[in-house]
């Protein structure tokens, strides 16, 4: 008996090492700059455009386990994000509006294709009522 509860123990620790593996290994994220890859920026704010920083939650349905959220490398393909404002945005920062509820936790889908060689600034754009949408809201040539 003590002999089952070890095996299974032993399977059951195995099943979750490969799992880890599986996930890291189906990463959308480049690790070296020497292998193609595409870059996100996060983190510029652009108020003067009602464009906040936003963070990426998850990738295609899965969680992201990143800590690093200004700027990111990613393999060359489409991707589903989810994001959400990285910050609590107070409406009376906002031109036309009065209130000074926060918003932004809410997350909000963004579909991109990313090209190798090029940059995508991401960020959350502001309308009216405190109501935003993910935008990429610039695409350059990446500098490395």
């Amino acid at each position: 008996m003590k002999t089952a509860i070890q095996n299974s123990l032993g399977w059951a620790a195995g099943l979750l090492l490969a799992a880890v593996c599986a996930a890291a290994v189906a990463s959308p994220f480049v690790g070296s700059p020497s292998k193609p890859h595409a870059v996100l920026y996060l983190n510029v704010n652009e108020t003067a455009r009602q464009i906040w920083p936003v963070e990426i939650w998850a990738v295609d349905g899965r969680l992201t386990n990143r800590s690093d959220q200004g700027v990111l490398w990613i393999k060359p393909g489409k991707y589903t994000f989810r994001v959400r404002v990285s910050r609590s945005v107070n409406l009376a920062d906002l031109p036309g509006l009065q209130r000074s509820t926060r918003y932004g936790q809410a997350e909000h889908e963004l579909k991109v294709s990313v090209a190798a060689g090029k940059a995508y600034y991401i960020g959350a754009k502001f309308q009216a009522a405190g109501k935003w949408q993910p935008v990429v809201w610039k695409i350059a040539k990446a500098r490395y």
